[in-house]
């Protein structure tokens, strides 16, 4: 069977009301061939098609219903989905594709079907997530950002749900680095939720990769998440938890890593904010504490891909000292001050830092001397602020922080 009618067989199954990765499965033991399920679901059940929140796609099978099956309004809405998916240069990852991610694969019940963008998720070696509260703090963005630029610049690729605050966060660290980032989301590809990261949206289907198990047009649903957190979890070899109050997703997040048989990792939080009460707690329970990205690479003893000599030294040496010579190399300090801070931006980066002194200048000032366009001065400025190098104030206005 090619891989195209494949593609077609698994959407239309998927699209059934009722269906669920748990009976898809329990369905492939049974019959071994997914033209066999087809027929079998065709004939057996009484079909129900099951993405009613799709209004590219609603007024089409309203139009047909009545004088056609539902299994032809199912056909209706797979040829759409497949036209959608080509515009949008977006590709499907079934569960048997050899690029499937492999921790993913070790779920009970993995997604069938992977909708994405962009590149990473086919070129996916090891990775570790990075989560926490949407109302973050300065503190928990920095930190996150700052974990997630240190960890991706070794190679390793970080994960996130794309929600406000801590993972917008992560991803802004990791998104330049030689790691990268994905994206998980709870809703359809085409569908950039929150909307505030729509330029962060573009760069990471160039950059990274943003994933769904979700459709064409399915909204960001509250019953959503926890299937997103579970694959958040899944693709990883570890999670870290950067700031969660007593009720966070994040924490949902966690569970689903310790249930999976992944690390969690916990950064420590001021103990009279909200947003460290969850955090604080996982400690508490034997998570383990994350001071710098050391206490995360020495629990996995990960293999870095940006040193040139590093497979001629592995065959040498022990990871231990692999470690330890890889520190040297990047320039890596567990506090990072500022004049290495600055000497390690970007071109870019410090063309709108240097642009900027003590006195708080609004953003239209500074992107008339940058001569960058407001979308883009406003993503290095928000990158320079969690690496925690200037200051905002109110008003769109930006200082430097140290002299």
């Amino acid at each position: 069977m090619k891989k195209y009618e494949k593609e077609i067989l698994v959407m239309k199954i998927m699209a059934v009301k009722g269906m669920t990765p748990r009976k898809f499965y329990i369905l492939y033991e049974q019959f071994g061939e997914l033209n066999k399920i087809w027929n079998f679901v065709r004939k057996n059940n009484q079909l129900e098609f099951k993405f009613k929140n799709d209004q590219n796609n609603e007024q089409n099978i309203h139009n047909t219903k009545n004088s056609f099956s539902d299994e032809h309004n199912i056909d209706i809405w797979v040829k759409s989905q497949i036209i959608r998916l080509k515009k949008m240069s977006a590709k499907i990852m079934l569960f048997d594709d050899l690029n499937y991610p492999p921790l993913l694969k070790e779920l009970y019940s993995p997604p069938p079907i992977l909708y994405y963008m962009g590149d990473k998720l086919t070129n996916l070696s090891q990775a570790i997530s990075i989560v926490g509260s949407r109302r973050a703090t300065k503190y928990g963005k920095s930190a996150a950002c700052q974990l997630a630029n240190q960890l991706s610049s070794l190679g390793i690729t970080i994960v996130s749900g794309f929600a406000r605050g801590i993972d917008t966060a992560a991803h802004i660290g990791a998104k330049d680095e030689i790691g990268g980032t994905i994206a998980i989301f709870g809703n359809g590809l085409d569908i950039c939720y929150p909307k505030e990261n729509k330029d962060l949206y573009k760069e990471l289907i160039g950059k990274g990769s943003i994933v769904s198990e979700f459709p064409l047009g399915t909204p960001p649903e509250r019953l959503n998440f926890p299937r997103r957190n579970r694959l958040i979890s899944g693709i990883s070899y570890g999670v870290v938890i950067v700031e969660a109050g007593e009720r966070s997703g994040a924490l949902i997040t966690a569970n689903f890593a310790l249930d999976q048989g992944r690390e969690v990792f916990a950064v420590p939080g001021a103990i009279f904010n909200e947003n460290s009460i969850g955090v604080n707690r996982l400690i508490q329970d034997g998570a383990k504490l994350v001071t710098s990205v050391d206490d995360i690479l020495e629990e996995f003893g990960l293999e870095i891909k940006n040193i040139k000599d590093y497979e001629e030294r592995k065959r040498r040496k022990s990871k231990e000292e692999i470690r330890k010579e890889t520190k040297k190399e990047t320039g890596y300090k567990k506090s990072l001050n500022i004049d290495s801070l600055i000497k390690n931006l970007k071109n870019e980066e410090k063309k709108v830092y240097f642009i900027l002194d003590d006195f708080p200048q609004h953003i239209d000032e500074i992107v008339k001397k940058c001569d960058f366009s407001i979308a883009k001065a406003g993503n290095i400025l928000t990158l320079l602020e969690l690496k925690d190098i200037i200051n905002r104030h109110p008003g769109n206005r930006y200082s430097i922080k140290f002299k």
